[in-house]
Parts: structure tokens; C-alpha cells; sequence
């Protein structure tokens, strides 16, 4: 994990320790592309404007995980939007479920693709 340099390395620490604990996680890192880097990291919770729940906010905003910048503005700029997931709150009980299952096929697109590059550079490693 790296964070911003600092001219103090103790103070540079105590703001990694500090990091770390706002983000819940001892060794947090993108669920995504696995990016570990604390200022590209950002625990999804309501307090960031530029928040990823996998369902969506208006939908469960409970089921959160870490996603770096990119992964996250991805999603949200050109997966979600393709998809056809409007974010915002529906009250129609079918459509909320239709839009929820869309933004999870989302979520399981991302994974395959950090699962694929995963084994890509797993087969890599053995050659």
C-alpha cells in the first residue's frame, strides 16, 4: 500500500494506519483489477460522493466492496449505462428486482474478466 509521500515517516505511517482503518480492511485492494494503492481505494459507504454499491444505493445499500477509481468510473460511466440500469430509486417491485439482476450481471462481467486476467498471468508465471 503506498500513500502520498511525506517528509515525516512516522506521520507518513500514522496516515496509512488511519487509511486503512477508514477503509475497514487490513490489506484492502480493488475486488476488480486488485489495485492496492490507499488514494485510488475508497470503502463504498455514504460519506463519497462517488460511491459503487453492486446493486445500486436506491436498491441495497447495504452490499458494498472496495473498487479503485477506474474500475469504479468504468462501471459507472460505460458497464452500467450499456446494461440498461437506471440508478435511480423504482418503486415498481418487479423492474427494481429486473434492475438489480442487471447491475449483479454487471458485478459478475467484472469479476470474470479480473478471474481471466488472473489465469492469464498465473499461466504466464509457470511457462
Amino acid at each position: 500500500m503506498m500513500v502520498r509521500p511525506s517528509r515525516s515517516p512516522a506521520r507518513a505511517a500514522r496516515r496509512e494506519t488511519e487509511v486503512s482503518e477508514k477503509l475497514g480492511a487490513e490489506r484492502p485492494a480493488c475486488i476488480y483489477c486488485g489495485h492496492s494503492e490507499l488514494p485510488a481505494l475508497r470503502r463504498i459507504s455514504r460519506k463519497h460522493l462517488r460511491e459503487h454499491h453492486l446493486l445500486g444505493r436506491n436498491h441495497d445499500p447495504d452490499l458494498t466492496v472496495f473498487v479503485c477509481l477506474n474500475c469504479h468510473a468504468m462501471v459507472h460511466d460505460e458497464m452500467l449505462p450499456n446494461a440498461g440500469v437506471d440508478l435511480e430509486l423504482e418503486s415498481d417491485p418487479i423492474k427494481r428486482v429486473a434492475t438489480m439482476l442487471r447491475a449483479e450481471a454487471v458485478h459478475l462481467e467484472m469479476l470474470a474478466r479480473s478471474k481471466r486476467r488472473q489465469a492469464t498471468l498465473l499461466e504466464r508465471e509457470t511457462e
